[in-house]
């Protein structure tokens, strides 16, 4: 397997592609490629369809996908608010790829077994990895996951949310040749390789599980025997100071995927926001539908967890190192949470080393947990391509 990751920032896109996609020919050596990601800044969108022609010129791309960022992700740095673009191309012979584009409307028709399975083509979802890249404002992804994870069982999504400037029409989309401002674009990958997926969603749990025994839609009323907020309360004057700290700041709910586990660790949980609570009723209210009898347990984040939580789930792909990868972030980290700069792409490199990487901060981020595939918010999903 053959990955090269380049990137560039400046204020005229045509050298960037140039200086891009002749590091990345110096990393491959001769021959067209058979995959690309390109990831450009809201500064080039009306670049971008001589940007696309340009590449696939050059590198002979089989297929090309992308998308606009408000800030990308090199293989070394992250760029953000600056005009940049970033460009990934894969070369591997025996791997299967089938790119497409899914219109609003096909998205809504997932709900129909057959037409999911028409729409996205995948033969074997237990050995299939999809990669997706979505305009946030047209695209149910509640409809289209809910689709992939019923009807497409073991089929696992990474990706995220393209995230130029608010408001619908803004971002773009690359499939192969063609560019739209609406929709989802993504690739099925299956075939002589493997894509282990890594997703980060930076938080880290504290205090114990707690079965809901009573909820409606997005509400939970009992935990237990008791109202969540005087569970909250007594959550509070049981942590140590600095906990307490980040409880203040904001507390988040972490739902257990896999009910069958003995015990539950770092990474079993699906995290949502804590959106509202009622004093007199003692119910809170989660940015997600819960059910009667979900366990769920409450969790904090700071620059510090989210930095623990990436190499704790970093760490056991480290050796041997993936050929490359394909990074989304929040665009509520970088310099938003951490206190230094190029904190996601600095800490992959350290515990995977210098693998080619490329990627976006993203309006919400693709990947699977517990095997069922979610959209999340203040998350690191990665993408790792080994051989097979």
């Amino acid at each position: 397997m053959q990955i090269g990751a380049a990137s560039a920032a400046g204020e005229q896109i045509e050298p960037l592609i140039s200086q891009v996609v002749d590091e990345i020919q110096n990393q491959l050596g001769p021959g067209p490629a058979d995959l690309g990601f390109l990831f450009v800044t809201e500064h080039f969108a009306d670049d971008i369809p001589a940007a696309v022609e340009q590449i696939q010129n050059a590198t002979g791309a089989a297929h090309l996908l992308g998308c606009t960022g408000e800030s990308v992700i090199g293989p070394t740095r992250e760029y953000e608010d600056t005009p940049s673009i970033s460009l990934w191309l894969a070369r591997r012979p025996g791997v299967g790829l089938h790119s497409f584009y899914l219109s609003p409307d096909d998205i809504n028709r997932c709900g129909s077994e057959d037409a999911c399975r028409s729409l996205i083509p995948v033969k074997d979802p237990a050995r299939t990895t999809l990669i997706l890249l979505a305009d946030p404002f047209t695209t149910d992804i509640e409809a289209l996951f809910g689709g992939i994870n019923r009807f497409l069982p073991g089929c696992l999504a990474v990706g995220g949310m393209a995230s130029a400037l608010d408001g619908p029409g803004v971002n773009v989309l690359i499939h192969n040749g063609r560019l739209y401002r609406q929709g989802t674009v993504g690739v099925a990958i299956h075939g002589a390789l493997s894509i282990e997926t890594v997703v980060s969603q930076g938080c880290r749990p504290v205090g114990q599980p707690f079965l809901i025994s009573q909820s409606d839609q997005n509400i939970i009323q009992q935990l237990g025997a008791k109202p969540p907020l005087e569970i909250i309360n007594e959550l509070y004057h049981s942590l140590s100071q600095p906990d307490r700290h980040l409880l203040a700041q904001g507390l988040y709910v972490g739902r257990v995927i896999d009910e069958y586990k003995q015990e539950f660790r770092r990474g079993d949980f699906l995290i949502r926001n804590l959106i509202d609570a009622d004093q007199e009723s003692g119910a809170i209210a989660v940015m997600d539908r819960v059910v009667t009898g979900t366990t769920i347990q409450f969790h904090v984040r700071d620059a510090a967890t989210a930095d623990e939580d990436l190499r704790a789930l970093l760490a056991p792909h480290a050796d041997p190192p993936p050929a490359g990868a394909l990074l989304f972030s929040c665009n509520g980290r970088g310099t938003r949470l951490f206190p230094n700069p190029d904190h996601d792409i600095s800490v992959t490199r350290e515990i995977l080393g210098p693998v080619p990487v490329a990627g976006l901060f993203c309006a919400g981020e693709f990947g699977p947990v517990g095997g069922k595939n979610f959209i999340h918010g203040h998350t690191a999903s990665l993408a790792l391509f080994r051989p097979a």
